[in-house]
């Protein structure tokens, strides 16, 4: 399964669980299901701070997760 399959709605918003060296774990508040973003170039998932300093998750751009993020940080799922 897809992360653009678990995740269809416009504006979720996400919690960063747990961030390290090899992926990053998102978990949503409401229904505790995880979400696990490879920090791999190579593969989807790219996290990075938006326009206005938010972060957003592009589940189809493959890419690579900014630095700085830490646990209890909300990321907004970006939808295309």
């Amino acid at each position: 399964m897809k992360m653009s399959d678990i995740i269809n709605e416009m504006d979720t918003v996400l919690q960063i669980e747990k961030d390290d060296d090899n992926e990053t774990i998102l978990v949503d508040p409401k229904t505790k299901i995880q979400t696990v973003v490879p920090k791999d170039p190579s593969k989807p998932g790219a996290i990075a701070k938006d326009e206005r300093g938010n972060l957003t998750l592009d589940t189809k751009t493959k890419g690579t997760v900014d630095r700085g993020i830490k646990p209890g940080d909300n990321v907004t799922v970006k939808n295309i």
